[in-house]
């Protein structure tokens, strides 16, 4: 594996205004073949090692492009080598950037057509590619995950990756009816989904939407995972084990077109270890009467309880015809505990529907509780955020602000405290000028008129599209918002907040350093955080972490100069802390706040320990390109200082020795030369005198300032949708 270290020696270099206890690392490697670090792909968990993304060649990669890197961090300093695959495995002529990557970042996944050691170049197969990350970038060190793909019929097809296990040993894709993988297949039209299972041998490739004959629920209508359409999510569609898939279709359609209406609406199924198929959202009352669509809005992570929304009233209490949200527990019979509490051991074959629960039981009998949709769900199921229009809370919040009939109501469920039946009042969040649903609402600014400026992406979507976060229990939610929820937001533009389910303490994060610039209240500035990814890894919270576990940090990004520290008037990342305890929170730059270029993504590990973040400045010594650099602002971080330049000599000291000494390495790397534009030096050659006053000289040829050659063409259509499909959700 090649390596490019970088950050050999770096210095515990703080900001002015940099977080206590932080210091810079660099991440990224001196040299990155003429360019920069775009994105930041994923942060693992503990922090001790990061993906990323630049256009350069380098550590491996063998071409220009959007090549993923990994960089794992060292005893003293980091280590980069790149994810891309030989070309002599996948798309000969030029290597492919990771579909996917593990929830430790331990393996990568890939997927291509194979290259000339597996066979002919051909879009008559695919085929997934596993590699660990430590491994040498070596065709060898690849493992093709289950089989090879082929079509019935030899036909060329297009697999699209849906997502996985979080280990790999399950992967979902998609393929067009038209194109079907399996015998059981063949006479479907609608666009299938497959599950190819790790190291099953023969028949390691699975048909996810069959009953439990085998044979497709419906010919027609497309399989999905999570949910077709709506207001629906993928959000832990494939569990964690990757023994439990969610997935909608149809049901018994008669024709090619009857796919997703009244009489014949979509229903939620989840496919067991590949065994037995069960149906989680009942079919129409009657055969052939009408009925809604249930939207999948997501899982726990362990498969045990899903969420969806349906308008169809499915339990005694529910005598409305609104949208209303359920949760249902995939056990076995008897057990106890809330609908998302662990379940025992038995048998996959022995699971069953067996409690199906109203989440947004209106306290008023008789009333609609018109759900909006789902915010967030946190990962272990145990609560669940939503929006609706109807009064589901009789209490007030405890700014003793209460729900409004008709306004965009945010709730929270407890799915595991059998005492905690009814949702609670957060927050009135803000979906039109001077109005929150139907009805006028004071936290809602009056500038809020359109569409694409309101709160509506927190739950179009199931929080795919919004800003929003959990922590691992969801006792902690941190989202984005225009409402002025508390008395001291007086600003119009976008605050994030935080809310504490246990003690339903809401915060408003966004202010400024010790009251700076009116305390954050600057209208002209929003505050973002990532979007939240339906991979693995955005499963896992390794793409768009911006909360720790305990609650206590959040980085984000913001163009308002929220320390005095903030002199460019472009993005820069910060960090808001405030530990049990403490009456006020400390909000700090973590950036320079004086770059030329604004900072581009920032992310925090789980325990909130390392800050990642793409700044151009130069925030260590060797540091001195001025390309994107990826760094890291870590609590006790920073390498030992160089060692001290030698004194001047002066008369006999100056002598030199009788052949010329060791050529010197480039500061901060053994093989990268300093900077982002230059190859690295050639070995100094060593020439014999006939005196030893005179010092041995050594000519480096410097590579020619400019772009390395670029990535030879892929297919098209290819390209296209790993574009679009793999930079999340």
């Amino acid at each position: 594996m090649a390596l490019a270290c970088a950050g050999l020696l770096s210095v515990p270099s703080v900001a002015p205004a940099l977080s206590e206890g932080r210091a810079y690392e660099m991440v990224s490697p001196l040299y990155k073949g003429g360019y920069g670090i775009n994105q930041i792909l994923a942060v693992a968990p503990d922090g001790e090692s990061v993906a990323f993304k630049s256009q350069g060649a380098f550590s491996g990669a063998l071409y220009d492009g959007l090549n993923g890197y990994l960089a794992r961090r060292g005893s003293s300093g980091w280590s980069t080598s790149a994810l891309e695959a030989p070309p002599t495995l996948v798309f000969p002529g030029g290597g492919e950037e990771p579909s996917d990557l593990s929830a430790t970042l331990e393996s990568t996944l890939l997927e291509g057509q194979p290259g000339p050691d597996l066979g002919a170049h051909s879009q008559t197969e695919d085929l997934f590619l596993l590699h660990h990350t430590g491994a040498p970038v070596e065709a060898l060190d690849f493992e093709v995950v289950g089989e090879r793909l082929k079509a019935v019929g030899n036909a060329p097809f297009d697999a699209s990756y849906e997502g996985g296990s979080q280990d790999f040993s399950h992967v979902v894709f998609s393929t067009n009816g038209l194109e079907p993988l399996l015998p059981e297949a063949v006479g479907s039209t609608g666009r299938q989904l497959y599950d190819l299972v790790d190291g099953a041998g023969a028949g390691s490739l699975r048909l996810v939407g069959v009953n439990d004959s085998h044979k497709p629920i419906d010919p027609f209508c497309p399989v999905a995972l999570g949910t077709n359409m709506g207001r629906g999510s993928t959000f832990n569609a494939i569990a964690g084990d990757g023994a439990e898939i969610f997935f909608t279709t149809a049901a018994n359609s008669v024709e090619k077109t009857n796919c997703g209406v009244p009489k014949n609406p979509d229903l939620l199924y989840v496919r067991v270890s590949g065994e037995k198929t069960l149906q989680v959202s009942p079919s129409p009352a009657s055969p052939g009467e009408d009925g809604p669509n249930a939207e999948f809005q997501g899982a726990n992570e362990a498969g045990s309880c899903a969420f969806f929304t349906t308008s169809q009233p499915l339990v005694a209490g529910d005598t409305d015809a609104s949208n209303d949200l359920y949760v249902a527990r995939i056990g076995h019979a008897g057990e106890t505990g809330g609908p998302c509490a662990p379940r025992g051991e038995n048998a996959a074959s022995s699971l069953e529907v067996s409690s199906l629960s109203q989440v947004s039981h209106d306290a008023h009998p008789g009333e609609a509780a018109e759900v909006q949709g789902v915010v967030a769900i946190s990962p272990d199921g145990s609560r669940v955020y939503f929006v609706a229009r109807g009064v589901l809370s009789e209490g007030a919040n405890a700014e003793d602000r209460s729900a409004i009939a008709g306004a965009d109501n945010l709730y929270v469920y407890e799915t595991d405290n059998a005492s905690f039946r009814s949702p609670v009042f957060v927050a009135d969040l803000c979906s039109g000028a001077e109005a929150s649903g139907g009805i006028r609402d004071a936290s809602c600014p009056p500038s809020v008129s359109d569409l694409s400026e309101t709160d509506v992406g927190l739950w179009l979507g199931g929080g795919t599209v919004g800003s929003t976060q959990t922590s691992a229990d969801g006792r902690y939610l941190l989202f984005s918002t225009k409402a002025q929820l508390l008395a001291g937001d007086t600003d119009t533009a976008r605050d994030l907040y935080r809310y504490d389910a246990i003690t339903g303490e809401l915060v408003r994060v966004t202010e400024g350093e010790a009251g700076h610039h009116a305390n954050g209240n600057d209208s002209n500035f929003e505050a973002t955080l990532p979007s939240e990814s339906g991979l693995v890894a955005g499963k896992a919270g390794l793409t768009t972490r911006a909360i720790n576990e305990a609650g206590t940090r959040i980085v984000f990004i913001t163009a308002e100069p929220l320390s005095s520290s903030a002199s460019n008037g472009l993005f820069n990342a910060y960090e808001w802390h405030r530990e049990p305890g403490w009456s006020k929170a400390i909000v700090s730059l973590i950036s320079s706040g004086s770059a030329n270029e604004p900072v581009t993504d920032v992310l925090m590990s789980r325990e909130g320990g390392d800050v990642f973040f793409i700044t151009s400045q130069g925030l260590v010594p060797q540091d001195s390109d001025g390309a994107p650099d990826l760094y890291d602002a870590r609590l006790g971080g920073g390498f030992p200082p160089p060692p001290a330049p030698q004194q001047a000599c002066s008369g006999d000291s100056c002598q030199g020795g009788l052949s010329a000494p060791a050529p010197l390495l480039v500061p901060g790397s053994a093989s990268q030369a300093p900077g982002g534009d230059f190859a690295p030096p050639k070995p100094a050659t060593t020439v014999k005198k006939k005196t030893k006053s005179k010092k041995t000289k050594s000519k480096h040829k410097a590579k020619k300032k400019g772009k390395s050659k670029p990535k030879k063409a892929r297919r098209s259509g290819r390209s296209a949708r790993s574009a679009a499909g793999r930079g999340g959700r």
